[in-house]
């Protein structure tokens, strides 16, 4: 066996193939659940659908106790309804329901900031000028009903 390194050739893809993404995320969540011996990591989505469209909807996953939520929107027409706070508010109690003590949501300076703070979410975390012009935030939110368990 040599030791030269491989030749390896790295390829730039701007519109990705999903699956292969895929490939990538397992393996990782795969590596991680046998490094830290938390168990596997379950997807969590709920929707709101309007004749099968999906018109609003929040997801993440939960895994080791916590719970990551990475995608909240809701339909522009169907804003200012109190949608998504009731979203938010299933995804936590699904979350506690699978054992979860906190929940963490990465998020824009320019998007939802005051509908987390009014819902109980506390800033932990701010890289500036990410992407340019604004700021990127990151909040978590203990739950109610879960030991702390730091």
């Amino acid at each position: 066996m040599s030791d030269e390194p491989t030749a390896v050739e790295f390829h730039i893809e701007d519109h990705p193939d999903p699956l292969d993404i895929d490939v990538l995320e397992t393996q990782i969540r795969h590596e991680a659940s046998a490094a830290m011996g938390l168990g596997g990591e379950a997807d969590l989505a709920i929707f709101v659908r309007d004749a099968g469209t999906v018109v609003a909807g929040i997801s993440g996953w939960t895994w080791g106790n916590c719970c990551e939520l990475q995608s909240l929107w809701v339909e522009p027409s169907l804003r200012g309804r109190g949608l998504a706070t009731r979203l938010l508010a299933a995804a936590e109690a699904e979350a506690a329901a699978r054992g979860c003590s906190q929940t963490v949501h990465f998020t824009y300076a320019f998007q939802a900031r005051a509908l987390y703070e009014r819902n109980g979410y506390e800033l932990v975390g701010c890289v500036e000028d990410f992407p340019s012009g604004t700021d990127v935030l990151w909040y978590r939110k203990r739950l109610k009903g879960c030991a702390d368990r730091r």
